[in-house]
């Protein structure tokens, strides 16, 4: 029988909940939709997908980990993620005990889970301080300092996303303006094309269209600053950036990476800041969630 760990990627826009095994295998998963009509609809859809994840024969589970959109409250186990409106200050981490009747559940933001999956197992293997970002419907980030795991007070330690680069700037889904993710996520860059969908920029993009190519490399550039600003206060020696939008990283990688190169060079610090593409691919949230499902004490997590 093969220990295993609940898992649960909380995004904008779906749920996955798997079971993942201590070398980073995911066993199973299943997705559902974040997008539910009423709070109700949410809550049950994800009961059926935990239950159903939970009578895998062939495994013993030994903990959950949760990864979720922000903010989050560790301690609580509340969520309040941004582009979920039906979760306000929602108990996520008691409601997967009652359903799982699972005792031993913990929390992470979602970008932190991915920051620590690429850490351990991914494209940040090897780094000393890492920040390891989501850029999809909206943009999170999570930190690993000196070696070690960092999530902060309360959670939400490296929520690149909410920080502000522009004064204000455009209006943001959290209330601020001027925040990295008003114009550098999937979403607001498909808004400013005028788009359903960030694939669909990509898609033009690599038929030339002007204004798809400038809609990305607006975003990539306010991005850059916000990896910067990061940089700057953390003295990282690694990025590894994953999510929805680097499913087109063809046409979004060389870009982000030229404005990264030109804001460092500004920067002019010792030594280079490897920016890398995750590794783990769709899987990297719910990896990094397991993974922190194992972990026996909270210190660190």
């Amino acid at each position: 029988m093969k220990d295993a760990s609940l898992a649960i990627d909380v995004g904008a826009t779906k749920v996955a909940v798997g079971l993942v095994a201590r070398d980073g295998q995911v066993l199973s998963r299943i997705d559902i939709s974040s997008k539910a009509p009423s709070l109700q609809a949410l809550n049950d859809s994800l009961a059926g997908a935990i239950s159903e994840i939970c009578q895998r024969d062939g495994v013993k589970i030994i903990g959950a980990g949760i990864g979720s959109a922000g903010p989050i409250d560790k301690d609580l186990g509340t969520i309040n993620p941004v582009n979920i409106p039906h979760w306000v200050d929602f108990s996520l981490v008691d409601f997967v005990r009652t359903v799982s009747g699972i005792k031993d559940v913990r929390i992470i933001g979602d970008a932190s889970a991915l920051a620590y999956a690429e850490f351990i197992l991914g494209a940040g293997r090897g780094a000393t301080n890492l920040m390891g970002i989501v850029v999809s419907t909206g943009i999170g980030g999570g930190v690993v300092l000196n070696g070690a795991f960092h999530v902060g007070r309360t959670g939400n330690a490296g929520l690149i996303g909410h920080s502000v680069v522009v004064q204000n700037g455009a209006q943001c889904a959290c209330g601020q303006r001027g925040c990295v993710e008003a114009y550098s996520s999937g979403t607001n860059m498909a808004k400013e094309f005028g788009a359903d969908n960030f694939e669909a920029v990509a898609e033009a993009a690599r038929k030339g269209d002007a204004k798809a190519i400038a809609t990305i490399d607006n975003g990539a550039a306010i991005l850059a600053v916000g990896l910067l600003n990061a940089v700057a206060l953390m003295d990282l020696d690694t990025i590894v950036v994953g999510g929805g939008v680097m499913s087109a990283d063809d046409v979004y990688w060389p870009i982000l990476h030229k404005h990264f190169e030109k804001e460092m060079k500004k920067l002019n610090l010792p030594g280079n800041v490897a920016l890398k593409k995750a590794t783990l691919g769709k899987d990297s949230g719910l990896v990094g969630a397991g993974l922190v499902g194992f972990i026996s004490s909270a210190k660190g997590a």
